[in-house]
């Protein structure tokens, strides 16, 4: 059930720290945490205003007070609220937006304590006052800052301390002026002050061991913070870069008709060799678009500006991985082209048919060079005149296939007229 509505909206919406914002922004998670500890107090106001309604329950004169509450509660919040988004960018406005908070948790915390402790006879109500004390002193962990626990805890502890001569025990001091040495002696060896030593003991333990944590945790947001900040450099240094790649790589440069037409009727041969060997319709699909991607695909670096870091990052991995099917489509491209020259012009060397053999030879890339062969192999190119279907296969056959997986390269020769009828019949529309 916790899980369930720390995972929902509503919760991460008022409750939620890191709700969407950058946090190597200061002033920004400071304005976040405001706005988290704003609605906690609301949540505290509301849980004081239960704590009165509970032991006002048989006692007329504490009904005043309870429902005097509810007013209060809302001003307080509204006054916090309007501070704190009134200048969402001003830094010193969110911390002394901060330091009202803190402070107004701990002194409601006592003045509650106060009025358990001394407007009721059941003694126990105080003492569940006085846990309010711990409670606020945690709500000013929240906000994971060292320099304004070293400012509250001085004040904590005088004024508890106070609290504790005055209304926890109520020390007459004036009877000390009186009777001099030898009150302060009963006293000293009183239950009172062994309490009121113990309860300061516990207090400072726990102000020692939340000053650690919230220590440790600054240390950590700090680091992450300073990761974070490296991400982002690198980030923008490998955007620039990938874009400059993009542009001077895979900038759109013009298509003759004929290249255009050429990839189209590639599409449909790699679609149909891809079928004949039984591929999946998942496959099919990824070979149909590879085979045109770099005719098609549009590549672009320059994210709108409102975009959120996590969206730009989401859309750089998108783009990134595109340019990289391109980058591939185009060396593939490359790669045929190469091994028909250097055939042709009798370059093809023991170590360049290795390297060529080496390169893409993952079945979907083989699909589109094998059919992207045949179709430059059958039209004209400037380094060489158009052949026709008979010729075309039997350099497939004689020269080519050691270049193809066997079992692929079998396919394609078994049903080779299916594809010379797509290609003579081939009408662009």
């Amino acid at each position: 059930m916790l899980k369930k509505i720390k995972q929902s909206n509503l919760y991460n919406n008022y409750f939620g720290f890191e709700n969407n914002i950058d946090i190597t922004n200061d002033c920004e998670v400071l304005f976040r945490k405001n706005v988290v500890i704003k609605n906690i107090v609301l949540l505290s106001n509301l849980i004081y205003t239960l704590i009165f309604t509970i032991v006002s329950i048989g006692e007329k004169s504490n009904w005043i007070l309870t429902v005097l509450c509810l007013p209060v509660t809302y001003l307080i919040n509204r006054t916090l609220k309007k501070m704190i988004y009134k200048d969402k960018e001003n830094y010193l406005r969110q911390q002394i937006a901060m330091y009202i908070c803190c402070f107004y948790m701990f002194l409601s915390a006592i003045l509650i304590y106060t009025r358990l402790k001394i407007g009721l006879e059941n003694t126990y109500f105080g003492e569940v006052g006085y846990i309010l004390l711990y409670y606020s002193l945690i709500i000013c962990s929240f906000y994971q800052s060292k320099k304004l626990l070293k400012t509250v805890y001085p004040w904590v502890l005088a004024i508890v301390t106070i609290i504790h001569f005055s209304i926890t025990y109520s020390i007459l001091f004036s009877e000390a002026a009186l009777e001099g040495e030898s009150y302060l002696i009963t006293f000293f060896k009183s239950l009172e002050f062994r309490d009121i030593l113990l309860r300061t003991f516990i207090l400072l333990i726990f102000m020692l061991v939340l000053y650690v944590s919230v220590s440790m945790s600054e240390y950590l947001q700090q680091e992450r913070k300073k990761e974070l900040q490296k991400r982002k450099d690198a980030e923008n240094s490998y955007n620039e870069v990938v874009n400059d790649i993009f542009k001077l790589s895979l900038s759109p440069k013009p298509r003759t008709k004929t290249e255009v037409s050429d990839g189209k009727l590639l599409k449909i041969m790699s679609q149909k060799l891809a079928n004949l060997l039984g591929k999946n319709e998942e496959d099919i699909e990824f070979i149909k678009e590879y085979a045109n991607i770099h005719l098609t695909a549009k590549l672009s670096l320059d994210f709108p500006s409102d975009l959120t870091e996590e969206e730009k990052f989401k859309m750089l991995k998108e783009e990134t991985k595109l340019g990289s099917l391109v980058i591939k489509r185009l060396q593939l491209e490359r790669k045929t082209e190469d091994i028909i020259r250097a055939h042709l012009e009798g370059s093809d060397s023991m170590e360049f048919t290795t390297q060529m053999s080496n390169y893409a030879n993952d079945i979907p890339s083989q699909i589109i060079m094998l059919c992207d062969m045949y179709i430059s192999l059958r039209s004209p190119r400037p380094y060489k005149r158009a052949i026709s279907h008979a010729n075309a296969i039997d350099l497939l056959n004689n020269t080519y296939r050691i270049y193809y997986d066997p079992i692929l390269f079998e396919r394609f020769m078994r049903f080779a007229s299916d594809f010379a009828d797509i290609y003579d019949n081939y009408e662009e529309e």
